[in-house]
């Protein structure tokens, strides 16, 4: 099955986290839109793999989102050898994405870095005829790198205004992970009273940037293409 993007996270909930609102956008356009989950989550503070999937499973069908698969490579061990590059590269060829989104590979979980690496890694040889990797040789357009932890100086922004409530609707689906006065847990980042105003404060930083409410970051290695910047600054408000 050819999708236009594959989105790769180190975690269940990662890609919801991130790039909720922009994938909920891509959906409305009519986009097909696959996710990958490199790991299973397993040895995160709170929840349990089978508790993961399925709020994994009821955040995918809030987004839209056509398939997610497990690659079970190891939470909190994930590593760039041989072996998961090649799993990621015939998932990648078996989805012909245009676009793949995936983590920065400078963030504080090492997990988000792995992916980072080994996107990287891979972006070039997985076109290779005659690479040691099953499926058809191919390449997507470009890599998107996404938001972790740690902040960069973003290539582009998308406005994810009319789809805010739309990612938080799919992050709320992860609530083992989340802040809830009737669950004990141990407290993590995630699961603070305030974290959601953090997130959407976030949020509000990168959309005021654009001249919008709500945006979403992110980095590509390469320049971007523009066709007509006429037309590409035309929504911004004229001073």
């Amino acid at each position: 099955m050819r999708v236009d993007v594959l989105a790769v996270g180190a975690h269940p909930d990662d890609i919801e986290l991130i790039a909720g609102g922009t994938i909920a956008k891509l959906v409305a356009h009519g986009k097909r839109v696959a996710v990958v989950d490199l790991t299973r989550g397993e040895t995160g503070t709170r929840g349990t793999p089978e508790v993961r999937r399925r709020e994994a499973e009821k955040a995918s069908e809030v987004l839209g989102i056509t398939e997610r698969i497990c690659l079970d490579m190891g939470d909190g061990r994930l590593e760039n050898n041989r072996a998961n590059k090649t799993k990621l590269i015939e998932i990648i060829r078996k989805f012909r994405p245009v676009i793949v989104m995936t983590h920065h590979w400078e963030d504080l979980h090492p997990d988000h870095c792995q992916a980072g690496d080994m996107m990287k890694d891979i972006m070039y040889p997985m076109g290779m005829a005659n690479f040691p990797a099953g499926g058809m040789p191919f390449r997507p357009s470009e890599v998107l790198f996404f938001m972790g932890h740690l902040p960069f100086e973003p290539s582009f922004i998308v406005d994810v205004s009319d789809y805010f409530e739309k990612k938080t609707a799919a992050v709320d689906c992860y609530q083992s992970q989340l802040y809830n006065s009737d669950i004990k847990g141990p407290e993590t980042i995630i699961a603070k009273p305030d974290f959601k105003l953090i997130l959407e404060a976030r949020a509000r930083h990168y959309g005021s940037l654009i001249q919008k409410t709500f945006g979403e970051p992110f980095y590509v290695r390469r320049p971007v293409p523009v066709d007509d910047p006429v037309e590409l600054y035309k929504p911004f408000t004229k001073i």
